[in-house]
């Protein structure tokens, strides 16, 4: 295998020093806030309002001349189905399978090499302000090229991705029409283009309504509370009574993509916070949106936990607040909220195990 450039190892450090340096360990500090108590009333109703409405609308990113555009968008499709993007044969859908919700299914992911971290949806990734599961990266499109330098991924060098959109007549073209000229002699701004077409790509990925936002909306239109039916069941809305009050989920899984954003200090399978490699603090990662999350398992940051049911046990250990213990009937009916944002969900049991 050929070594990377200069530039990529650049890069490569540069994402390094993010991950360890004190922006990840500013938001170390930051905390769900306390479980709130069961709400009724006119609290339940604003925090149950504020998932919605769904979808949002378009986004566009106006630092990024290929958002938006349709000869942007396929050059970053075409890109991210590609096997000749690495050396390897390695694609970005290797890991996100768009049949699959964009994610593999595996405990985590598998490019050239075993990763140590699961392998997250890319549906709604561009509603979010940090990304990777660290929250090191505060564009989409650095997030998109992190494969590019990962050796575990698709470790390829800028001349290689360079000269994969140079001797394409199709992607020469779209690029062209982007960017206002056929790719030029500098791999390095090459190789950054693709990462910003990539992420015009991973803007269009956008969850589809589900029966919660049809419940939710029913909610909205009138003062008094919709009844439940098969597709949103009674104890659904006992499970999003607890979501957004007693189990208190909503204080970090918040708003319509169901993610407050910031990193929270996790619990190790077994409840014990797991050191991290930066020194004693405990390992911290990224709140993941819930959209789609029947779909997705295995669940957690390194993919340890197999079934809902044992994913909504407590798992963040921010101090001083603790998550309370739930009862399997507690933990069940959150399962069957949970379910509600997945549209066709796949079959669950119907009950959790104690």
């Amino acid at each position: 295998m050929r070594p990377r450039s200069a530039a990529i190892r650049a890069l490569a450090a540069a994402l390094g020093g993010v991950l360890a340096g004190t922006a990840i360990v500013g938001l170390l500090a930051v905390s769900c806030g306390a479980p709130a108590a069961a709400q009724d009333g006119p609290a339940e109703r604003a925090t149950v309002l504020a998932m919605g409405p769904w979808p949002l609308p378009p986004l566009r990113d106006p630092r990024n001349p290929a958002s938006h555009d349709p000869a942007g968008i396929a050059l970053g499709e075409a890109l991210f189905h590609s096997a000749r993007l690495s050396p390897t044969g390695v694609r970005c859908a290797s890991c996100h399978e768009p049949w699959r919700g964009f994610v593999d299914a595996r405990v985590v992911a598998q490019g050239v090499a075993r990763g140590t971290r699961n392998t997250p949806s890319l549906l709604d990734a561009a509603r979010h302000r940090h990304f990777g599961w660290e929250a090191a990266r505060d564009t989409l499109w650095l997030q998109s090229l992190q494969p590019l330098v990962d050796p575990r991924e698709m470790p390829a060098t800028e001349a290689q991705v360079a000269a994969l959109l140079r001797g394409d007549a199709t992607l020469a073209g779209r690029y062209a029409a982007v960017f206002g000229a056929r790719p030029g002699a500098d791999d390095a701004g090459v190789t950054r283009d693709a990462g910003l077409a990539l992420a015009a790509y991973v803007e269009t990925l956008a969850s589809p309504r589900t029966p919660f936002d049809d419940w939710r909306d029913r909610l909205a239109a009138t003062d008094t509370e919709p009844a439940t039916n098969d597709a949103f069941p009674t104890a659904a809305r006992r499970g999003l009574r607890l979501f957004a009050g007693a189990a208190g989920c909503a204080s970090c899984h918040a708003g319509p993509t169901f993610s407050d954003d910031r990193v929270h200090a996790s619990l190790a399978p077994r409840g014990r916070p797991a050191l991290a490699a930066r020194g004693d603090a405990p390992d911290a990662y990224r709140t993941p949106g819930l959209r789609g999350v029947a779909g997705t398992a295995p669940y957690l940051h390194d993919g340890s936990v197999a079934r809902l049911c044992d994913a909504v046990r407590p798992h963040a250990a921010d101090t001083p607040v603790r998550p309370p213990e739930l009862s399997a009937t507690q933990r069940s009916d959150l399962v069957a909220f949970l379910r509600t944002l997945s549209p066709g969900a796949p079959d669950l049991p119907a009950r959790c195990d104690p």
